[in-house]
């Protein structure tokens, strides 16, 4: 039986009508991902009560502090997503990743636009929401991802092949991956193999995104075709 992973995906990815404006977002490569995944949704900025449609909210510079807030209202909102995100993420179960939806002052991984005052009069350039980088801080270990740096066939597929490889581990074992797969791993990343050789399941699961990283792609398409369903990646 094929292993199913588990993953945190923004809301409105998974088909929620959550976004700021309260238009669907239409993504081809997330949904055919969450028909292949145990999916746990989240919208911070609904939990926070905003509420659909909602007037923009903004991430901010003070100092070197990310901070949010709600232009049009004057509501600063750093302490409340601050609460939200660190207590969502402590009671979350073991995941094995999370896909969340770019450009968010919540939820964007890598592309948010930052200003430099609480008034988003002063554009500073691009970085990340303040969910998304809780997240990053708390699981630096997992793959963290959003929809638009899927686009690129490698991202994907690594992104991809750490989901479906972690929850292969976590639902099996480490012991079991290592006898399929540690002989390709030997061969690339010798010193790398031998540390997972040696290592429990939790400090395995940490090791290998590591490990996939340092792989040529042609190596990771060959472990992806053993572990990805072929639909999935093209």
């Amino acid at each position: 039986m094929p292993v199913k992973p588990k993953i945190v995906v923004s809301a409105c990815l998974a088909g929620e009508n959550v976004r700021y404006d309260g238009k669907p977002v239409e993504d081809e490569f997330s949904q055919k991902l969450i028909r292949y995944t145990e999916v746990i949704k989240v919208c911070p900025e609904v939990e926070l009560g905003l509420g659909v449609p909602r007037d923009r909210v903004i991430v901010y510079l003070q100092g070197t502090e990310l901070r949010l807030s709600q232009p049009s209202t004057g509501l600063e909102l750093t302490e409340k997503m601050s609460q939200f995100s660190k207590g969502f993420l402590e009671q979350l179960p073991e995941v094995d990743g999370f896909l969340l939806k770019s450009k968010s002052p919540s939820c964007g991984v890598s592309r948010t636009k930052t200003y430099g005052d609480s008034k988003g009069e002063h554009y500073r350039g691009l970085g990340k929401g303040l969910f998304a980088s809780e997240v990053l801080k708390r699981f630096p270990h997992l793959p963290v991802e959003d929809e638009l740096r899927l686009r690129s066939y490698r991202v994907r597929l690594l992104f991809t092949l750490s989901l479906f490889a972690l929850a292969y581990v976590r639902e099996r074992s480490a012991e079991e991956f290592h006898r399929r797969f540690g002989e390709q791993l030997r061969y690339f990343l010798p010193r790398l193999e031998r540390k997972l050789r040696r290592a429990d399941t939790h400090t395995y699961r940490k090791l290998l995104l590591k490990v996939f990283g340092g792989l040529p792609t042609g190596v990771l398409n060959t472990l992806a075709q053993k572990l990805v369903p072929p639909n999935l990646l093209p």
